[in-house]
Order: C-alpha cells, then sequence, then structure tokens
C-alpha cells in the first residue's frame, strides 16, 4: 500500500527533483533520499535530457546499481499502465499537468535509457576518474591502458616494496636506510613495526607530501625539530647524559642513596631497590630505570617519590630529590621530544624507500591505485581546460547529481568542482540548456573519515555552490528533509533527545541552532524503547587449582550473558505475535526483521552469531569474513595440502571429514586407528570394507587426477559444481557459505590471470593475503543480519539491537601517526608512542583526533538509532 505523504514533503520532494534548478540537500535518515534522487533522474529524462548528459556519482559501487536498478524498474513500469495509472504515477514525481505528450515520451523513456550506448552513467567517483584518465592519458601523464590496482595486488605490492627496503637495509647496516631499520626497529616494542611501516607508506597524503614539499627527509626532520621544541645539531644522548649526571643525585651517589633509603618503609624501599637496578643497568635500560624512581609505570609524575616519614627523617636526601623531580621535569619532556623525532625520522627514510620501491613497480607495470586515480584526475583538470573535459564526455555533461555528499572527501569535492566548473561560469548554460548539479546527504551520517570523508565540507561545499549558482543568476535551492518514512515517533524522539546538547549535537551537525527536527508520518507504527541493564560477569570465587570443587560450575562471561538474553528477546518477539510495519498494513515479526549492530567485530559480535544459532535462529552471519578463516575454505585448502602432500595425514583427515567428502568421526577413526602406513595408504586398503570408504577413495582418486593437469580454478569449478562439492557444503553449512566460496573461486581466477597456473602457487599466494569477504546485507532473506553500524548504514530494521554501547570510542584508535601542526599551516608526521611518552606538542595533536574520534563515535551513534523503525533495544557489558 501507498503510505500517504503530508503534502509539505511532497513540495520539498517536488522542489528538490526540479530539473530547471540546482538543489542541495541535507536528508535526515530515513527521509527518502535515494526516491528523490532517482526521481530528479526520471524528471530530467522527462523533459528530454538525453540520458548520456547526466552524470550521477554515487559512494560505492552497490550503490550505483541500487540507484540505476531503480531507475529502470520505474521506467519499465510505466511501459505496462494505462494512460490514468501512468499520469497518477508521472504526478508522483513531481510533474503537475502530465499530458498526452508527456506520457509518450514517458514510455519511451526505457527503451531510450536501454538504447544509450554504455547506458546511465551512474558510477562512483573512482570509476569516474577511471574514465577521465582513460580520455586524457597524455595530459594526465598515466600510461594509455593502465589498469587499477585492486586491494589485494596493492596489499601484495607493498610487501613486495617493504621486503626490499628491508634487504637492502640489512646489507647494508651502516647506511642512512641501515641506521634507519635499526632505530626502528628498536622503538617497535609496542606495535607490529611492519603495521606502522604499511600505514606510513599508505599514508601518503600527509606522510610523503610532507617530505617531499620539505624537499629531502633532512629537511622534513628540520621541520619536525622545530614543531618539538629541540635542536637537530643536538642528539639523544646528550640529554640522556644529562638526565643521569645531574648536581643533585649523580651515578656516583645512586648506591649510598639507596642504603639509606633501606631503613625506611616499603615504598622507601622498593626506590632503593629501582636505583639499584638503575645503577647496575646501561644505556636506555639505565635511563628507564632512573626515571622510574620519579615516573610511574604508566609514565606520569609519582604524587610522592619517598614517604613523609623518611622526609621527615633525612631532610637533606629530601630536599636533593625534590630539586631532582625538578631539574628532571622539562629533561623528560626535552628526552621524549627527541625519541619521537629520531623514531619519525628513521621511519620517514624507511618509508620515503618504500613507497619509491611502491611507485616504481607500478609505473614498470601500468598501474594505479585508488588515490592515484583520484590525484592525477585532480592534476589533469587544473591543467586542461573545463570545455575540453565536457566535450570528451560524451560531448557534454549538463547535470551532475551527487548521492551521499557527506562521505565525499575534499579532493574528490574538488574533481566535481572542476567539472561544474562552466555550469555557473558566464551565461551559466550551453546551447540554450540549463546546466544543474543535484547533491544529496547528510553530515549527521559521516562516518567514513578513514577513507578521507570531512563533514564540515558538507556545509562549506553547499554554501559555495550555492554562492557561485546565484551569482550567475541561476536557481540553487538549500532543502532539509525532516521527515522520516522509516522510524516512529518515539524512536526520533529518542533520538532528538541523545543529541538535545550543544555540546553532543556539534559533533553531528553545524547547525547551530540545534539538533535538526525528526518527524514521522502520521501513520506509522508505535514503536518503543528499551534500556537493558549492563551484562557484567558471574561473581568468581578465587581459589587455589587444588582445592576447586570438580563439579565447580564455570563462570559464564558478560558476552554470552548479553548473547543469550539477545537470542530469547529475537525467539520472543517473533514467536509471540509481535507485529511491524505503519498503521493499516502491520505484518507479523519475521527474523529478517532484526538487526544487531555492534562497533567493532570481537568476542560480543561472535557470541551472538553462536547464541543465535545455537537457537536454531535464522543468522545471516558475520558481514565480512576472513576468507581463509572460513570452515569451507580451510576444507577446501586442506584438500588441495593432501593432495600435494600425500603424506599429510593431518590434511587428508580434514578433508575427509569436511562435506566434501562426508565421513563422520566413527568412520575416521576406523580408517586411521592402528594404521600402519599413511592415512591415505589406509583408505586404499579399506575401501572394499564400506561403501562410504570407497565411495570416499573414488572421489579422492579423481582429485588427484584431476590437479595434475588442470589449473587451480578448473579444479575447484569442477570440484564445487560438477563434482556436487557446493551442494554438499551448503547442505552442512548453510547458504551464508556460498560468498566465500564464490570469492575463492574469483581469486583462483585472479591468480591464473597473473602468475602461474598451479595449486600449489595458489595455496601459498592465498594463505599470504589477508582476504577478506564483504557479504551483501541488502538480501531481503529471513535471517537475522549482525553486522557493524559502518556495514548497516544504508540499511533498516523493524528491531535494531545496539549491543556495543559502553566501550570508549578511543579503542580503536591506533593513533600511531600523528599529524602535529606546523606554525606556516602545513602539518609534520611523527611516529607517536603511549600517551604518557609523547612530548606536548604530540599530546595536542593527539588529544585533537581524539577528539575528532568522538565526534565520529556520536554519528555512529546516530546511525545506529536510526536504523530503528519500530524497537530500539539499547543492551551493553560492564566495563
Amino acid at each position: 500500500a501507498i503510505r500517504p505523504i503530508p503534502g509539505a514533503v511532497r513540495d520539498k520532494q517536488a522542489s528538490a527533483s526540479n530539473p530547471t534548478s540546482s538543489s542541495f540537500v541535507s536528508a535526515n535518515a530515513g527521509s527518502g533520499k535515494t526516491h528523490v534522487l532517482v526521481q530528479r533522474v526520471i524528471r530530467l529524462l522527462l523533459t528530454g535530457v538525453a540520458p548520456e548528459k547526466m552524470l550521477c556519482i554515487t559512494f560505492t559501487k552497490a550503490a550505483a546499481a541500487n540507484m540505476a536498478e531503480r531507475v529502470f524498474t520505474t521506467l519499465g513500469h510505466w511501459v505496462t499502465l494505462d494512460d490514468s495509472a501512468l499520469d497518477e504515477a508521472i504526478r508522483d514525481t513531481g510533474v503537475p499537468n502530465p499530458d498526452r505528450n508527456l506520457r509518450k515520451v514517458a514510455r519511451e523513456l526505457f527503451a531510450r535509457a536501454l538504447e544509450t550506448p554504455g547506458g546511465l552513467k551512474v558510477q562512483t567517483i573512482h570509476a569516474l576518474c577511471t574514465r577521465l584518465l582513460q580520455q586524457f592519458p597524455f595530459e594526465a601523464n598515466v600510461p594509455a591502458r593502465f589498469a587499477v590496482l585492486d586491494e589485494r595486488d596493492q596489499a601484495d605490492m607493498m610487501e613486495r616494496a617493504n621486503l626490499r627496503v628491508f634487504l637492502e637495509a640489512s646489507n647494508a647496516p651502516d647506511s642512512v636506510l641501515g641506521r634507519a631499520l635499526q632505530t626502528a626497529m628498536a622503538n617497535a616494542a609496542d606495535v607490529t613495526f611492519k603495521d606502522v611501516v604499511r600505514e606510513a607508506c599508505l599514508s601518503r597524503d600527509h606522510f610523503m607530501a610532507w617530505s617531499n614539499a620539505a624537499g629531502s627527509a633532512e629537511a622534513a626532520t628540520a621541520e619536525m625539530s622545530v614543531v618539538l621544541g629541540v635542536s637537530q645539531n643536538d642528539s639523544l644522548e646528550d640529554v640522556e647524559r644529562e638526565i643521569i649526571d645531574g648536581p643533585y643525585l649523580p651515578r656516583t651517589r645512586w648506591l649510598e642513596i639507596a642504603g639509606a633509603l633501606d631503613g625506611g618503609s616499603k615504598t622507601d624501599s622498593d626506590q632503593s631497590a629501582r636505583l639499584r637496578e638503575a645503577f647496575h643497568a646501561a644505556g636506555a635500560t639505565q635511563i628507564d630505570e632512573y626515571l622510574g624512581v620519579f615516573l610511574t609505570d604508566e609514565r606520569v609524575p609519582r604524587k610522592a617519590v619517598l614517604t613523609k616519614k623518611f622526609c621527615d627523617n633525612h631532610q637533606a636526601i629530601a630536599h636533593l630529590f625534590e630539586q631532582e623531580g625538578l631539574r628532571l621535569t622539562p629533561l623528560i619532556e626535552r628526552r621524549r621530544a627527541f625519541i619521537t623525532r629520531d623514531r619519525t625520522e628513521a621511519l620517514l627514510h624507511i618509508a620515503i624507500a618504500a613507497a619509491a620501491n611502491y611507485r616504481r613497480e607500478k609505473q614498470e607495470r601500468g598501474l594505479l591505485d585508488y588515490d592515484d586515480l583520484i590525484d592525477k584526475t585532480l592534476a589533469m583538470l587544473t591543467k586542461v581546460s573545463a570545455g575540453w573535459v565536457h566535450y570528451k564526455l560524451d560531448r557534454g555533461v549538463d547535470h551532475v547529481l551527487i548521492d551521499e555528499a557527506q562521505d565525499t572527501s575534499p579532493r574528490q569535492w574538488d574533481i566535481v568542482e572542476h567539472i561544474i566548473s562552466e555550469f555557473a561560469a558566464g551565461h551559466g548554460a550551453r546551447d540554450g540548456v540549463t546546466r544543474t548539479m543535484f547533491a544529496v546527504g547528510d553530515e549527521k551520517q559521516s562516518i567514513f573519515s578513514f577513507q578521507g570523508a570531512a563533514p564540515l565540507e558538507f556545509a562549506e561545499r553547499r554554501a559555495s555552490f550555492s554562492s557561485s549558482f546565484k551569482a550567475a543568476g541561476l536557481g540553487f535551492e538549500s532543502i532539509s528533509f525532516t521527515y522520516s518514512f522509516r522510524s516512529g515517533a518515539g524512536v526520533l524522539r529518542a533520538v532528538e533527545s541523545a543529541f538535545q546538547s550543544p555540546d553532543v549535537y556539534r559533533s553531528i551537525t553545524t547547525d547551530r541552532d540545534g539538533m535538526p527536527r525528526h518527524e514521522a508520518l502520521d501513520d506509522a507504527g508505535p514503536s518503543l524503547i528499551e534500556l537493558w541493564p549492563l551484562a557484567q560477569a558471574d561473581d568468581r570465587e578465587d581459589i587455589e587449582g587444588w582445592r576447586a570443587p570438580f563439579d565447580g560450575v564455570s563462570v559464564t562471561s558478560p558476552e554470552v550473558k548479553l548473547s543469550r538474553r539477545i537470542q530469547a528477546e529475537v525467539k520472543r518477539l517473533v514467536t509471540s505475535g509481535t507485529t511491524t510495519g505503519p498503521k493499516g498494513a502491520r505484518r507479523p515479526l519475521r527474523y529478517g526483521d532484526v538487526l544487531v549492530l555492534v562497533r567493532r567485530r570481537g568476542n560480543i559480535f561472535d557470541a551472538v552469531i553462536q547464541a543465535l544459532k545455537h537457537a536454531s535462529i535464522p543468522v545471516a552471519g558475520a558481514d565480512r569474513l576472513k576468507l581463509t578463516e572460513h570452515i569451507a575454505i580451510i576444507d577446501l585448502m586442506n584438500l588441495a595440502d593432501a593432495l600435494l602432500l600425500p603424506q599429510d595425514d593431518l590434511a587428508l583427515a580434514v578433508a575427509l571429514k569436511s562435506p566434501l567428502f562426508g565421513l563422520d568421526e566413527d568412520e575416521l577413526f576406523a580408517l586411521a586407528w592402528d594404521r600402519k602406513g599413511s592415512l591415505r595408504e589406509a583408505l586404499s586398503k579399506q575401501a572394499t570394507t564400506r561403501a562410504s570408504f570407497q565411495e570416499a577413495l573414488r572421489r579422492l582418486e579423481e582429485c588427484e587426477r584431476r590437479f595434475t593437469h588442470e589449473t587451480p580454478f578448473a579444479f575447484y569449478a569442477w570440484l564445487l559444481g560438477g563434482d556436487g562439492g557446493r551442494q554438499r557444503i551448503l547442505r552442512r553449512l548453510g547458504h551464508e557459505a556460498n560468498d566465500a566460496l564464490d570469492e575463492f573461486l574469483e581469486l583462483a581466477l585472479n591468480y591464473e590471470r597473473k602468475a602461474p597456473a598451479s595449486l600449489q602457487g595458489f595455496m601459498a599466494w592465498l594463505r599470504s593475503a589477508d582476504t577478506e569477504v564483504k557479504r551483501d546485507m541488502e538480501i531481503s532473506r529471513n535471517e537475522v543480519r549482525v553486522m557493524t553500524v559502518h556495514g548497516a548504514k544504508g540499511l533498516e530494521a523493524s528491531v535494531v539491537i545496539m549491543v556495543d554501547t559502553t566501550s570508549s570510542p578511543s579503542d580503536t584508535q591506533r593513533l600511531r601517526l600523528i599529524q602535529v601542526p606546523r606554525g606556516n599551516g602545513g602539518e609534520v608526521t611523527v611516529w607517536a608512542g603511549k600517551k604518557a611518552d609523547d612530548p606536548s606538542a604530540v599530546a595536542a595533536a593527539r588529544t585533537a583526533m581524539l577528539d575528532d574520534t568522538e565526534h565520529e563515535y556520536r554519528r555512529l551513534l546516530y546511525v545506529a538509532m536510526t536504523r530503528a523503525a519500530d524497537r530500539l533495544i539499547v543492551a551493553g557489558i560492564k566495563p
């Protein structure tokens, strides 16, 4: 049934989809932005705009496919309508008075769109850049037939680039690179060194741009020294020597003073032990041990270095410690700055060398990565006239539409601005055609800062476009959508209440008048907010192992307790006859109407999925999974190991017990127990004793025959298809294994295009990968969906359960590379350590980054809450 839409909402939709005026739409969650985007495309087509004259830019390939599908579905439906129904459909798009001629055009649109070469241009920004660079290879200085690197190949190339740097540094330990590697490795105790180098290479926007702008690594280091407040000529050794050989507590007196401390309390004795350990240590360890007298394990100043009683009895020594503490404060800060400078300089040399290797291989192979697509397109557009670009784009683009505008990065916005630069220049029209731009998004849902999205850009670009279009005398409207087609009034009031405070709503919106109004439709169903008490672990009596009772009950973790309650509540909601949907169209709640959201995948994520499966509740599984950790892929890989090395009994046992062969544990035991040779030989000898053994041997022999002369893809395609392996796997594991199997086959095919097609090579390549499968959770199956808030963006559900609500926003922040502002407006990038070890400049930058993390955490909360239509359940674990 078609829901009644208030007239004010219809008017705003019609205004936003007006093909003669440019619009910038700020749309609350669930307010129908995709519907209006499709509506505007159709109205442009109805006015006679050729499909090739429109350019629709979306954030993901899935969004592009969804938008194109909705346009074609609508136009295809129109072909089947009679005149009266077609008039009504056209009016729904915002055209007030359709006539006979317009109906004729409407019925022709489906065929016109299908026949347009290349179809409707609905694509991601990266696909657009690829097309532009292919049309301007000379101007952009790119290979004429370049290929785009996927994430898997990029990771491989980065590994090779890093390995070459490490080998070069190891072979010449006294070189600049060799010394840099030694320094970096010595300072990587709190983090995986490989990850830091990878992060540095992937953060070229800050790290490499800074060194290039400075002119060299040495010049960049000089800039960093200024920011950190140290002299480039001074060394860490100088300040460390000053720390341990001061005028108050020099090394020569440590043992003497330690002896005096021995007579005090336990606290004083501990300080004595620290002084003795420092005296007998050497190098950096000695410095750390000595500073441990004045600093805690968290490297913050101790509240009291000596006890009051000791100070009263030994005033001279107490005075020395007091003066030493004051003397050390600036020296500790300087030491931290030197450590930060030295390890960042080391990382800078390594990153420059690795990035050079990475760039060299890309150039040699004619490859571009996703960052290159943006950078080179933007550089090309600054050199090539906009008119020539438009001419090459099918002789002109007259209308540009941008979806998910809040997720567009500043550089991507610059590309859009270049493309539409002539729209508002001069007359703003070409050959009498009004040229328009349309953008729709919601700054409150900007949660992809790690991909370069900048929420403030949304409001700033809206103001910029409005100013330029209006200055040219062209129509431009800034429109807000406040009505939700998804959530009930209760959910929306909860959202507004959560973000009512100015300190909170300023994290999600630039609207200084307050949190934007969220309004429900009159026919929205009843809604409910549930706040569950935090789950906490059972009390556990600390009993020594030898005294613990044999029948003691194991302690249940809070994650398991919460997941069990979620499982019980989901089953209760579905089986008790709970209904969902708008008034007048209520229906029974299904499992597919439930969405469980977490901030990140972890223990609670796995526990919820496991609890639902144990209760026989259909669950879609994880929204993302590591391919080589999926049980179906493990079985396929073990079969390969058994074929490549017949003596690998364990691999063969895993394969035989898998759905591929179907032996159970008793059969495997009968086959393996008391055998004289390998498991493979035992299977051959005992094949005649059981039908299952005979069938397993037949299949194994066929696998052995095929894998020797077939490519990995051909072999696995036969195994999963012709031999029925996929069917047997799905019968045991469920249809969620389909995604993993499809990705596995695609990887096998891609591998054969890049390397000699051997099963051994494919296995080695696959195991070295960190391939992650992103599963499509928009498929409307009757299954509970468990996923992260990032993955749920764009989705909705009748019931949303938020389970990860008590962890700190900074828990997932690595904050290894920190961008510190320079005095001239630029930034330097430093390799930061633990928070307490930061020099003041880095600590201030770290605090600013954590503030940004807090802001995005609140936007994540907004996205999570607004996925719910009828019921929002807020749960969590007691920290």
